[in-house]
């Protein structure tokens, strides 16, 4: 785990599940010249006498009567080899706006047109996400960020009123790759209505495939005010299935497993969906969010939103 020095203060614009292709074109090679043919001495033994003409991009072939050659060959194109395609900061659009300063430790989002002013909250930060509440602990957030990536989850209201959101940002430019592969691992933090959530994700890049796959694993409850474990629910390994790496280099797909495994009664599989972005100036950095719903047997659902930073 990287441990990152103090960012200076910024604003989040949070992403939207909306993206735009990054057009790529290379041009295309010239055609080659055709080549003028030497002209070839007369055989004495009866044949044509031709010779070869010198060969440029194109050959041509010279005639005993010292004409000049054809200029036929190949059209001696080139293929640039493209590797990476630049995708700018905040493609897409926003739904959430938030601004975290680390001098002051304070957090300010707008959250339905309602701002909020949150401070920091160590006991329960989770690695890379950082936790964030108010001095009531009725609203609260966990908040990451990279050289080129942030990413937001927010819960926050009385029982039964409790909204909660997340988003995902790309800050700065990336040369998204097109070649080879990358693994990635770091922290998963979200919320329930009543609960903490963290876990430890992973997510396996196929950038040459354009695909991305992983899990959170690890996955635990804990309490909102304290922090405190919660051994009464453990939770199953979420997977995130195989989705497609856009041109833009975001993601989404639905999720599997996740419940809820306490022993007490037999939860059904969590039903859920992820996306996520890949981001960092060279494409190092991945961000997203998962939301969940975990299914009681006696029809009971209770909703999860978190966000993951991964390196």
């Amino acid at each position: 785990m990287m441990t990152c020095a103090p960012p200076l203060p910024f604003r989040i614009v949070l992403f939207v599940f909306m993206s735009f292709a990054a057009a790529c074109s290379s041009p295309g090679g010239s055609n080659g010249s055709a080549a003028s043919g030497a002209a070839g001495a007369g055989g004495s033994d009866g044949s044509d006498g031709t010779a070869q003409g010198a060969t440029g991009d194109g050959t041509g072939s010279g005639t005993s009567d010292g004409s000049a050659g054809d200029g036929s060959g190949g059209d001696g194109s080139a293929t640039a080899s493209v590797t990476t395609r630049t995708i700018t900061a905040f493609q897409g659009g926003s739904f959430l706006s938030a601004n975290y300063d680390p001098v002051t430790g304070l957090f300010t989002a707008n959250i339905g047109g309602t701002g909020v002013q949150l401070s920091r909250f160590q006991t329960a930060d989770y690695g890379s996400m950082l936790a964030m509440r108010d001095a009531m602990g009725v609203h609260n957030a966990y908040f990451a960020e990279g050289s080129g990536t942030q990413v937001v989850a927010y819960s926050g209201g009385l029982a039964g009123q409790v909204t909660q959101v997340a988003g995902f940002a790309r800050s700065a430019d990336t040369e998204l790759p097109l070649t080879g592969s990358a693994s990635f691992s770091g922290q998963y933090a979200g919320f329930t209505p009543t609960r903490r959530v963290n876990g430890d994700v992973s997510l396996a890049v196929d950038f040459a495939g354009a695909t991305v796959a992983g899990s959170i694993s690890n996955r635990v409850f804990r309490q909102r005010p304290d922090n405190a474990f919660d051994a009464t629910n453990p939770l199953s390994t979420l997977v995130l299935e195989q989705a497609a790496l856009r041109p833009d280099g975001t993601f989404a797909g639905a999720t599997g497993g996740g419940q809820i495994v306490n022993g007490q009664q037999l939860w059904n599989p969590a039903t859920g969906t992820f996306a996520g972005l890949i981001g960092g100036a060279t494409g190092t950095e991945a961000v997203g969010t998962v939301t969940l719903q975990h299914n009681a047997p006696s029809g009971a659902r209770i909703e999860e939103i978190g966000g993951f930073f991964a390196r």
